[in-house]
C-alpha cells in the first residue's frame, strides 16, 4: 500500500471526515506533489513514497502558498492549508518524519462575507410549488420544505434514509460533519409534505438502499442535482438573488435569531462545533436591531439637538 492510499484510509478511518473533505485533501496534496517537481526539483513520485517529504522544508511550503494565493480564494488556500498540515502531521506521527515544516504554517485572514438568505415572504413565494400528481414535485417541494424547517446541509439532505423520519416525533436524525448525529425538528408543515411525498414516491432500485430522496431513475438523489433543483426553482419563483441550498439553510437560522431564538439551540440545530461560526448570523439582523432602536430609544426620532 503506498502512502497516499494510507493517508487517505487514516481520513476515512481514523478521522472519519465525509467523502467530500477526503477528496478535497487528497487533491491538495496532488497539487502540492505537482508543484514540487515542476517548480522545486522534486521527485515527481512524492504521493507514492515516503523519502522524498523528508526534503520539503517550510520554504517549500510557502511558495507553493504565494503561488495558490494569485488564484485561489482566501478560503480555498485556507483549506489547502488545512490538507498540508494534516498531511505532514500524519507523516511526523505515523511515519516517524523528524520535524514538520507545515506546523508554523497559517491560513490567511478570510473575509467573511454576510449570507445570502431569504426573507420570510420569499420563502412563502418560493414554496408556492403546485404539486398536483407529478412525483417529482412531491420530492422537490419536501426538499425545499425539509431544508427550510430544519436548516440541513445539503450533504445531510441527500444522505437521508427513510429511517432517519419519526414522524411520531416530527424529528429527523441527522448525521452530520465528522459524523456527529443529531435531532432537528421537521415542523408541522415539512413533515406532512414529506408524508405526501412517500405515498407518491416511486420503488428505490437495489443500490439506492433505503434513500429518501430518489432521483428519475429509482437511485439516490445527488448533492449536485439538489443544488440545480434549488436554483431552478429560485428562478421559477422570480427571486432576486441567487438561491442555493446553503441559502435556504441561512434563511432557517436567520428567521429563528428573529423571532427570539437562543444562539445556542440554533448552534445545536445547525450542528456547528464552534459558536463563532454560528455568531456569523448575528450579523444579518441590522433590519431588526435598527426597528427595535428606532422604538426603545427616547432620542431615535426626535429632532436634532
Amino acid at each position: 500500500m503506498n502512502l497516499f492510499t494510507q493517508f487517505t484510509r487514516y481520513l476515512e478511518v481514523e478521522r472519519q471526515l465525509s467523502p467530500h473533505t477526503v477528496r478535497a485533501y487528497r487533491s491538495d496534496i496532488v497539487q502540492l506533489q505537482v508543484f514540487l517537481a515542476e517548480q522545486c526539483d522534486m521527485p515527481s513520485s512524492l504521493v507514492e513514497k515516503e523519502e522524498p517529504w523528508s526534503q520539503v522544508n517550510e520554504r517549500h511550503l510557502l511558495k507553493f502558498m504565494r503561488s495558490r494565493m494569485v488564484v485561489d480564494g482566501a478560503a480555498s488556500v485556507g483549506r489547502k492549508v488545512a490538507s498540508i498540515k494534516t498531511f505532514f502531521a500524519y507523516l511526523s506521527n505515523r511515519h516517524n518524519f523528524s520535524g514538520n515544516p507545515a506546523a508554523l504554517l497559517r491560513a490567511p485572514r478570510n473575509q467573511r462575507h454576510l449570507p445570502v438568505y431569504l426573507e420570510e415572504e420569499e420563502v412563502d413565494q418560493l414554496l408556492d410549488i403546485e404539486p398536483l400528481d407529478d412525483e417529482l414535485k412531491f420530492r422537490d417541494r419536501a426538499i425545499l420544505e425539509l431544508m427550510y424547517a430544519s436548516g440541513l446541509r445539503v450533504s445531510e439532505v441527500v444522505g437521508l434514509d427513510i429511517a432517519n423520519l419519526s414522524f411520531a416525533d416530527a424529528v429527523v436524525r441527522v448525521m452530520g460533519k465528522g459524523r456527529k448525529e443529531r435531532l432537528v425538528p421537521l415542523g408541522r408543515v415539512a413533515a406532512k409534505t414529506l408524508e405526501n411525498y412517500l405515498e407518491k414516491r416511486q420503488k428505490a432500485d437495489a443500490g439506492a438502499g433505503d434513500a429518501l430522496f430518489l432521483n428519475a431513475r429509482g437511485g439516490r438523489l445527488s448533492a449536485r442535482s439538489v443544488s440545480s433543483m434549488v436554483k431552478k426553482y429560485g428562478l421559477v419563483a422570480g427571486l432576486q438573488k441567487p438561491l442555493t441550498p446553503h441559502a435556504m439553510r441561512h434563511s432557517f437560522a436567520t428567521h429563528l435569531l428573529q423571532n427570539g431564538a437562543d444562539l445556542r439551540v440554533i448552534q445545536e440545530l445547525l450542528g456547528h462545533s464552534s459558536l463563532s461560526t454560528t455568531q456569523r448570523y448575528t450579523h444579518v439582523d441590522v433590519k431588526r436591531l435598527l426597528e427595535v432602536y428606532d422604538k426603545a430609544h427616547p432620542l431615535a426620532a426626535g429632532e436634532e439637538r
